[in-house]
């Protein structure tokens, strides 16, 4: 009886967690483990930061040398990155290596050692050092400024740690149990069977990680427009535009994008990125002209602004939308809002703007 309650517990373990994998003809395999623990849930300033910058160093059972000197010997590398959905750890390895890796990554996820000498002389250093390359750019600066006038809170938290708000270990270890649960993570796998993969997750300590809840929002986050900043910078000079997009117009932003950086634009020179970034709750496309010159600047984000409130025919940009995704493997969050088959018409209505370089020669949002 005991050992059939145990063998229950583990089943429903399983199930809580969220497998998935997609096989191919390849040696080669990509393991990732997504944490809705990115910078939009952050209960301090530049914790997820921090805390990602934890992942990979000293565990209970290895130490950060070990677990470097091990996945090397076996061709394999590890990385853990931030955006403001998730923190991501990845594995990429040879394709026999896979119970390795499962249990590696579960030994981070579930005991890093959080050492206090760690914060000090390895994270600090690390993600002072991430947050000094940001700032050297000037396009980087403006996505981040419009994000902060755009949502405020959440999605406008500040991606990476500034110090302006300290924060401590602890705040990093609460952080750490808040989002490091079975409901709110997904394990992704590329050139690996699912049906394997999800019996070695079964088999390792991803199975015993605490049970928590999702943060992941179902609704649609307060937004902003006809918002402007305006920030001086010694370098290059940027000109960005920020529209908040619900999940219903999803796929009308995505084919703006594509559209905008191809050669079925006539706006495509002058434009130096167009994306939009997906959320699981909605997105913010982002259009960037960036040049030495900011009287050129200038001059092509007017022109850019008034050819869009003009209105464009997108149809011709679908097909080359739909071809791109499907060599990306994009859209994890809105596979199923986000068709661009129907995607017709767009025409500019209100925005957000930032400017970032020689501003006194850059427009103001009024002058749009």
């Amino acid at each position: 009886m005991l050992s059939a309650a145990r063998l229950q517990f583990a089943q429903g373990s399983v199930r809580r967690l969220t497998v998935s994998a997609r096989d191919a003809p390849s040696k080669v395999s990509t393991l990732a483990v997504k944490v809705h623990g990115g910078s939009r849930y952050a209960s301090k300033d530049g914790v997820a930061h921090l805390l990602n910058r934890f992942n990979f160093q000293n565990t209970n059972a290895r130490s950060a040398l070990r677990l470097v000197r091990e996945s090397e010997l076996l061709g394999g590398v590890f990385k853990s990155t931030l955006d403001r959905e998730y923190i991501t750890l990845k594995a990429t390895f040879l394709k026999d290596d896979l119970p390795y890796y499962v249990n590696a990554l579960a030994d981070v996820l579930y005991k890093t050692a959080f050492k206090p000498h760690e914060l000090p002389e390895s994270v600090l250093p690390a993600a002072r050092y991430d947050y000094a390359v940001a700032e050297q750019c000037p396009v980087k600066s403006a996505e981040e400024q419009l994000f902060a006038i755009t949502f405020r809170k959440g999605l406008g938290n500040p991606l990476l740690y500034d110090g302006v708000e300290k924060v401590s270990l602890q705040d990093i270890k609460d952080y750490a149990d808040k989002v490091y649960t079975k409901e709110n993570l997904e394990i992704t796998g590329e050139n690996i069977v699912e049906a394997d993969l999800k019996r070695f997750v079964d088999d390792s300590l991803l199975a015993t990680l605490p049970t928590g809840k999702s943060l992941v929002s179902k609704s649609e986050p307060k937004s902003f427009l006809g918002e402007e900043n305006r920030l001086r910078f010694l370098g290059d000079s940027v000109a960005a535009i920020g529209i908040p997009v619900n999940k219903a117009s999803l796929a009308q932003y995505e084919v703006l994008a594509s559209y905008l950086t191809s050669a079925l634009s006539d706006l495509s020179g002058l434009v130096n990125t167009a994306k939009l970034e997906e959320f699981s709750d909605g997105g913010l496309f982002i259009l960037t002209v960036r040049d030495q010159d900011s009287s050129v600047v200038s001059a092509n984000i007017k022109k850019i602004i008034a050819d869009l409130k003009k209105g464009k025919d997108l149809s011709p940009a679908v097909n080359y939308t739909k071809l791109k995704n499907a060599v990306q493997n994009e859209h994890v969050f809105n596979a199923a809002e986000s068709k661009p088959d129907g995607v017709k018409d767009f025409k500019l209505g209100k925005f957000n703007y930032v400017a970032v370089g020689n501003v006194s020669n850059l427009p103001y949002l009024d002058e749009l």
